[in-house]
């Protein structure tokens, strides 16, 4: 018996046509609630690098939304020593199968769905849950990359209220660039020093991508909230022992956390600094914040389940809207 299968595949200007900044807060605040819930399976990630100096690497990251009858694997890779004129990743993929037939249904560009679903995606909802103003007027922002300026799209999705954006990168054109998209839409201070960005802010989003300390643990004020996106790379982890409640993403991906040199600088965390996470928070297995002057932190690496998740809605609003192009698998 022959079966044709057809398969859709879905490109990184289809994703962008797709799915909105509120599509990816959406996508990282289900895949927190049902895996705890118990409704997300979460694979283990395999890392293969390629070259001996571990400088650039391969890695798949699967997961099964039992709630949406998909499963998915997110094919990646980093590559910190790239070819000349390279990106350090690139070519990323989300493959897409329904569970009730088995079948494959889509091969997704999954670069655009990393940066959404990042600082802009989960990064927003754990600010969403424990920031002490539920209308914050202030943002700081330290990094100006890919991930901040999403970042900064999706707080400004979720938070309305927000008047001012206290921009710190070591570069400055990059920032100019922000100010004058947002220009007439939002403030944006641009500062001089992550101490001045800090100061007056009470939410605090890293997504630097630098690999030394910007934000010490002596900046930061009562009734912060501090989102990490990069661990402790850029964050002081004695942060994360002085804060009065310092949450994870989700436990069982974000232990390499707590395992690498580069996001624990000298091993100071460990498991018994971690109050709980995001997928615990979601379902009341632990409670938030608890008072207004707690400096909470919260860091997550992120993980496949959050793309495979929005990659299923890109997937099913490119077919209510005829989009994509059509592949064709004979499966004997």
């Amino acid at each position: 018996m022959k079966i044709r299968e057809e398969l859709l595949f879905l490109n990184e200007s289809d994703v962008l046509a797709l799915l909105t900044p509120e599509d990816a807060i959406a996508a990282a605040e289900d895949t927190f609630r049902h895996i705890g819930l118990g409704d997300i399976t979460v694979g283990e990630m395999a890392l293969m690098y390629v070259d001996e100096e571990k400088g650039n690497n391969f890695h798949s990251m699967p997961a099964i939304l039992h709630h949406r009858a998909y499963a998915g694997v997110k094919w990646i890779d980093t590559y910190a020593a790239p070819q000349p004129g390279y990106p350090f990743s690139h070519g990323n993929l989300v493959v897409l199968s329904d569970t009730r037939t088995g079948s494959p249904v889509a091969v997704v560009g999954a670069t655009n769905i990393t940066t959404m679903r990042t600082a802009g995606g989960h990064g927003v909802v754990q600010a969403k849950y424990l920031s002490a103003e539920p209308e914050p007027e202030i943002l700081t922002v330290i990094g100006c990359g890919a991930q901040a300026r999403a970042g900064i799209r999706g707080f400004l999705t979720q938070f309305p209220s927000l008047k001012q954006i206290r921009l710190f990168s070591r570069s400055r054109a990059p920032m100019e660039q922000v100010q004058k998209e947002l220009a007439g839409r939002i403030e944006v201070v641009l500062c001089q020093s992550p101490e001045e960005a800090v100061a007056g802010s009470r939410l605090i989003l890293m997504a630097s991508g630098a690999e030394s300390t910007l934000v010490t643990a002596g900046m930061i004020r009562p009734g912060s909230t501090v989102i990490g996106i990069e661990g402790f790379r850029d964050l002081d982890p004695q942060l994360g022992k002085r804060a009065d409640k310092w949450y994870l993403g989700y436990k069982k991906p974000d232990a390499h956390i707590l395992q690498s040199p580069k996001l624990n600088p000298g091993h100071l965390l460990t498991d018994a600094d971690v109050f709980g996470d995001m997928t615990e928070l979601l379902t009341g297995k632990v409670p938030g914040r608890e008072r207004e002057d707690e400096i909470i932190v919260s860091t997550h690496m992120g993980m496949g389940a959050h793309d495979v998740s929005c990659a299923a809605t890109v997937y099913e609003r490119a077919r209510e809207r005829g989009m994509g192009q059509k592949l064709l698998l004979d499966v004997l």
